[in-house]
């Protein structure tokens, strides 16, 4: 099927969706995203994806945005696409306007979304992937799903460029955050951790689904913070996100991780998330973002 896109509203083509140059989502990241997939025909995830895009619209204050209408255009534009195993991309900026760091209170927002066949990814979901360290430099706001990426652009693309999948940012005192489009866990002595929701990081969608799961599984759970020395010497870790689900990870900054292959507990994760995918369990239990 074609790719396709939407544009305030209107589906078109995706070659001929133009944005205004003067689109504050163009001149200064003025704005917040999300991306989820969908499988055999339906969006998954998709309330729960849909509560964490209203609460980063909240957070920078982006106005004058009739809510249902872009959740409408969202599922009619997925729909019309007729792409059963897709990457679901939309955006929200605060609009156009003459270049201004401050903004009118009367400016209309923009609504950008696409909607492609889902690339695989390789083979990280069986076989495991290699990461790499990387400070973290991103902004004080990480919690906030902002269209302003440069650090994880650059991070990404470190990490490609020495053979790696994926880096993950570490702060200034050497405790592990996140990847740059992935949350981060690592299973202790048995125990399941994963840093704290915080300005710091995103409130990880699959990292939701990690936690239930693991709960299902009576794998006990810490939310804590972990350093990057504890990731050289866990039992087991991996990536989670929308785009690579669940991805055990086998080396370090060159170093192996455990025996060097995905963990079993990483393994089961996997298994019971795709499990769930396949019965269309997605629906939140609250809407809090655990």
């Amino acid at each position: 099927m074609p790719e396709i896109a939407n544009i305030n509203g209107r589906i078109c083509a995706i070659h001929e969706a133009v944005v205004p140059a003067e689109d504050r989502g163009y001149l200064f990241g003025d704005g917040v995203y999300e991306v989820l997939r969908s499988y055999n025909g339906r969006m998954w995830a998709f309330e729960r994806h849909r509560l964490r895009f209203e609460r980063s619209l909240q957070e920078i204050a982006i106005q004058n945005l009739n809510l249902e209408q872009v959740f409408h255009w969202v599922v009619e534009t997925y729909e019309h696409s007729r792409i059963p195993e897709a990457t679901v991309y939309f955006h929200v900026t605060r609009g156009v306007a003459p270049r201004s760091h401050a903004w009118s209170e009367d400016i209309i927002p923009t609504f950008f979304m696409t909607v492609r066949p889902f690339v695989a990814r390789g083979e990280g979901n069986e076989h495991g992937i290699k990461v790499i360290s990387v400070l973290d430099q991103r902004w004080g706001r990480c919690d906030i799903k902002s269209l302003n990426l440069l650090p994880n652009v650059l991070a990404k693309q470190k990490a490609r460029s020495q053979g790696a999948y994926e880096a993950l940012l570490v702060d200034e005192k050497g405790q592990v955050r996140e990847g740059t489009s992935s949350a981060v866990v690592c299973i202790l002595q048995g125990t399941l951790c994963a840093p704290p929701n915080s300005c710091a990081l995103l409130p990880s969608i699959t990292r939701q689904f990690v936690f239930e799961i693991a709960d299902d599984l009576k794998i006990p759970i810490r939310q804590r913070s972990f350093s990057l020395t504890d990731l050289y010497g866990a039992d087991e870790a991996f990536i989670a996100g929308s785009g690579d689900e669940i991805m055990g990870i086998t080396d370090v900054d060159g170093k192996p991780l455990g025996n060097g292959k995905p963990g079993e507990l990483t393994q089961n994760i996997y298994q019971q998330y795709r499990n769930r995918i396949a019965q269309n369990e997605d629906q939140p239990a609250n809407k809090e973002l655990l």
